[in-house]
């Protein structure tokens, strides 16, 4: 599943890769099976009752324990990338990995993919209807179901399997929080970065007030992520924490810098060099 994980992340690979093994493996399972269920809600050229449909056997299979659930193969083929045509071929052997996780953290994989799934079907939902969202607070629901659910739990995980080598039990609340504003500052960058596509292609804008308002919002996140990181006890934890935040730093930054309509994309000699100021930043 490792090599799978690699070829359908090209950053959070990253991450996963640097964390405690004791928190590697509910992060990696809970990840296949968020980017299974985000292949099938941007298929586009399946009709959309079908990946609804799909995406609701993959709810139930996740959250009964199910270790089965086969993806059609029309939405396998429809999948944006061979990465993830093969990781919807192999979604079940994503289900059989989360059966065999502890208890504890089993439970916590399928507590945020419940949220993430939520998202995902109000996504393909509201959008049949609508091409831009109603209210800032349709957006702010939004990130935190699809990302800000997952600084929940990362914090939660964190705790879960490293105690208070990853943060104390006095600290956890806020700590929690943090996590949270940066899972939605990640997503809202995820936003701004595709605006221009997602209106011209899907013909959806997740934003209806001032981008610029925004952009600063994703920024005051990536600073809350930076010292969530800095907070925590392990370095494997704080550098894996951590380069969302400055990648995400860095993507606000070629934002400003763009025409409009240019997608911005970092490269990876700006990813190694993240990931080299974490590792400092970490020690």
């Amino acid at each position: 599943m490792d090599t799978l994980l690699k070829s359908v992340s090209r950053t959070f690979y990253l991450s996963i890769h640097r964390l405690p093994a004791d928190m590697r493996a509910g992060v990696s399972v809970g990840y296949l099976l968020a980017r299974a269920t985000d292949s099938v809600a941007d298929a586009k050229l399946i009709p959309h009752a079908d990946r609804t449909a799909t995406l609701i056997a993959m709810q139930k299979a996740i959250a009964e324990s199910a270790d089965a659930c086969p993806i059609p193969a029309a939405i396998c083929a429809a999948a944006d990338t061979p990465a993830e045509v093969a990781l919807l071929t192999r979604f079940n052997e994503a289900l059989q990995a989360l059966s065999k996780l502890p208890q504890q953290q089993a439970s916590l994989v399928r507590d945020v993919l419940s949220s993430i799934l939520q998202g995902q079907l109000w996504d393909l939902s509201f959008f049949e209807e609508h091409s831009r969202v109603l209210s800032d607070e349709q957006t702010r629901l939004y990130t935190y179901r699809v990302a800000g659910c997952v600084g929940r739990f990362w914090t939660r995980l964190g705790r879960a399997t490293l105690g208070d080598d990853f943060c104390t039990a006095e600290e956890a609340d806020d700590m929690e929080e943090a996590a949270i504003r940066y899972g939605c500052g990640l997503q809202l960058i995820n936003i701004l970065r595709d605006r221009d596509e997602d209106a011209r292609t899907r013909g959806r804008e997740y934003l209806c007030s001032d981008p610029q308002v925004w952009m600063k919002r994703a920024e005051r996140a990536m600073q809350d992520g930076l010292e969530y990181a800095r907070r925590l006890r392990g370095w494997r934890v704080r550098v894996a924490s951590m380069l969302p935040a400055l990648l995400g730093l860095k993507t606000l930054a070629k934002l400003r810098r763009a025409k409009p309509g240019k997608k911005v994309k970092i490269s990876r000699l700006a990813v190694y060099g993240s990931i080299l100021r974490a590792i400092l930043a970490a020690l």
